[in-house]
């Protein structure tokens, strides 16, 4: 099942399969999880909507099964059908070769590295945009 609520439950979820302090502030943001056995298994948070774009942060467990055609529909459909936005954006510590290779198979385009951007790591921006985007098109029946 796909939930949008609570959102402080999804980004907390979000944070720490990132690997980060679940208290972790997004600012102005939005979520949407996908709960298995009313357990959260994957986590999309949304945020920084400045002109034509949004990020897209994602955490999920590892060998949860959770990448499904549905799933991938939903979220993007959210950022380009509902929201309108004509890219997302996915930064990531250049460190981490698995997020790295995950966007790059889901469509996303290297746009460059902000170098120094964490105390101990560059980090690595990504864009994909909705002409690109090719789930959503592919909703199961």
């Amino acid at each position: 099942m796909i939930i949008t609520q609570p959102k402080e439950l999804i980004a907390s979820f979000v944070n720490v399969q990132q690997g980060y302090p679940a208290d972790v502030k997004w600012g102005v943001y939005t979520a949407m999880g996908l709960l298995r056995k009313g357990h959260l298994v994957a986590g999309v948070i949304y945020n920084c909507f400045e002109g034509t774009n949004a990020n897209m942060h994602i955490g999920a467990v590892k060998g949860a099964k959770w990448l499904t055609q549905d799933f991938l529909f939903s979220a993007f459909d959210y950022p380009f059908n509902q929201l309108e936005r004509r890219r997302v954006s996915a930064c990531i510590r250049a460190k981490n070769k698995r997020a790295i290779g995950f966007v790059e198979n889901l469509g996303f385009q290297y746009e460059g590295t902000q170098r120094h951007y964490y105390a101990d790591d560059d980090m690595v921006m990504y864009g994909l945009l909705r002409e690109q985007c090719r789930f959503l098109l592919k909703k199961a029946a």
